[in-house]
């Protein structure tokens, strides 16, 4: 990658990254028309939108009272708004008419917070071990109340009766997707998320990926030629459940591959050959594989049971899906994925490398 580039790259980050991009905020429509002028300015061509609207909990403010101190929480996407009262206990414990204390971990946090309830845990408060930040996840209908908090909070609150506040708003969402296209032929995707979680930045969660996505369009404009039509597609709502992604699809048409491009900006780049949704595309899969081989470039081939990401609504169409991703991502989803977490090595080597593959995948 030119120097130049990966300034411009940084530019690009730096400006999205800024703001929190949560699905209906501010933050989120400055960065979508900082999108539409560059898009407009830098590579010429017509951009498409498509609205849609969902409604979800949105948290606003958690608390949590214990021992006459009062210890700040946050709601989890998806969590209900109220107060409860209950002992911490250890989700491998009887959980029965108390509130669990769930590492996040293998299991996503809808299914673990599922599980939990079944068990008849009143509420959920999820920590991470792996850095000291509050980890912000998604509950997906459980009907539940969930707050997360750093781990050391979490140690404290083990073995307490405390009372739980979580403050969250029910809301109606104006999405929008963004998409532009570049040649003729039947489509093959490239996609990445542009909203983040409540609370945080998301720097390489995903600001970084759409930027890559900007900069790879404006390179290949004016030197693409294969017999496959680039949809570079930036989705709305995909951390509250993949929505602008399965709103898209419901008319998905001449559509072959899909690649997506999600948390790329980290130490750990990877291939996720299976994720929580299966397995992905073979054929495409195989000739990354080649490509890879070809450039020398040692990316590991990996599974993971919790990554999801919005190639997901595509496979489940049978499309041919890639899933460029890095794993471990110890910063996902906390305080702590922000511009200076960035790995800017190894994005320009990821830069490098799906340009090229594009250029190549016909032959392939």
């Amino acid at each position: 990658m030119r120097a130049e580039l990966l300034e411009e790259l940084k530019e690009i980050t730096r400006f999205l990254s800024e703001r929190n991009r949560l699905s209906g905020s501010p933050g989120l429509r400055e960065a979508q028309e900082y999108i539409r002028k560059f898009v407009a300015r830098n590579i010429r061509v017509p951009i498409k939108e498509e609205t849609f609207q969902v409604e979800k909990y949105i948290p606003v403010e958690g608390r949590i009272r214990v021992n006459d101190r009062e210890i700040k929480a946050y709601p989890l996407l998806g969590s209900l708004w109220g107060e409860m009262e209950g002992v911490v206990v250890r989700e491998e414990e009887d959980v029965e008419g108390k509130i669990a204390l769930a590492r996040v971990g293998e299991e996503r946090e809808s299914e673990k917070a599922r599980r939990l309830k079944e068990r008849g845990a009143l509420a959920v408060i999820f920590y991470t071990e792996d850095v000291d930040s509050p980890y912000f996840g998604t509950l997906n209908g459980n009907g539940l109340m969930a707050l997360t908090v750093d781990r050391r909070t979490a140690e404290e609150l083990t073995g307490n009766r405390v009372s739980l506040i979580s403050r969250v708003r029910k809301t109606k969402l104006t999405c929008r997707n963004i998409y532009f296209d570049i040649g003729k032929g039947p489509f093959l995707y490239l996609i990445a998320h542009l909203d983040s979680k409540p609370f945080v930045k998301g720097a390489i969660d995903n600001a970084l990926s759409v930027a890559l996505l900007l900069m790879i369009a404006r390179e290949i404009r004016d030197t693409y030629s294969f017999p496959h039509r680039i949809r570079f597609l930036i989705t709305d709502c995909e951390e509250m459940g993949l929505e602008g992604a399965r709103h898209h699809v419901e008319n998905l048409k001449h559509t072959y591959y899909a690649i997506a491009v999600d948390s790329v900006g980290w130490v750990n780049p990877a291939v996720l050959y299976r994720d929580n949704a299966g397995y992905n595309g073979e054929r495409i899969m195989e000739k990354f594989y080649r490509h890879l081989k070809d450039l020398k470039i040692d990316i590991p081939f990996r599974e993971s049971k919790r990554a999801r990401s919005d190639h997901i609504p595509f496979k489940e169409k049978g499309v041919q899906t890639l899933f460029l991703t890095s794993n471990p991502f110890t910063l996902r989803h906390t305080f702590y994925d922000i511009f200076e977490s960035i790995d800017w090595d190894v994005t320009a080597m990821w830069f490098d490398v799906i340009s090229s593959f594009l250029r190549r995948f016909h032959k392939l």
